[in-house]
């Protein structure tokens, strides 16, 4: 069974065009910057067993900020989606170069969307937001 990374927002009002470009912008970015890590670590991550020789390229690995069609959001939400962690087969560093990209991408869409109540969490496990950001603690860091 995979774990998987859940995000909402709501509000009274819906995204205005520029607001969804904005966020659709910013799970992109965060996609990308995640995608250019991984091209740089798969050698390290192959060697050290972190991810299987099967996997031979990050969307292997790695689903993206998958947000949801507005046919499939539920009353009150503004934004929500998924996303896949990395499978079973790989280890650590894999999943938190994700979390910590993702959950990057999660803060910045929050604050371009201040006025909206979030809602992030990792099958039944909440992620915090502080005025940092959305954090595991160090572990993402």
């Amino acid at each position: 069974m995979g774990v998987s990374l859940y995000y909402s927002a709501e509000r009274g009002t819906p995204l205005t065009a520029d607001e969804r470009a904005a966020v659709e912008r910013l799970a992109s970015a965060g996609e990308d910057s995640l995608r250019e890590e991984a091209l740089e670590l798969f050698p390290v991550w192959h060697a050290s067993g972190e991810v299987p020789r099967e996997y031979r390229s990050p969307a292997e690995v790695f689903e993206g900020l998958y947000l949801y069609a507005d046919d499939h959001l539920s009353a009150g939400q503004v934004l929500a989606g998924s996303s896949k962690m990395p499978p079973a087969a790989c280890g650590g560093e894999p999943l938190l170069a994700q979390l910590r990209h993702y959950l990057d991408a999660l803060t910045l869409m929050r604050r371009a969307l201040p006025d909206a109540r979030w809602h992030v969490h990792a099958e039944e496990v909440e992620i915090p937001w502080t005025e940092d950001g959305y954090t595991l603690g160090d572990a993402t860091t």
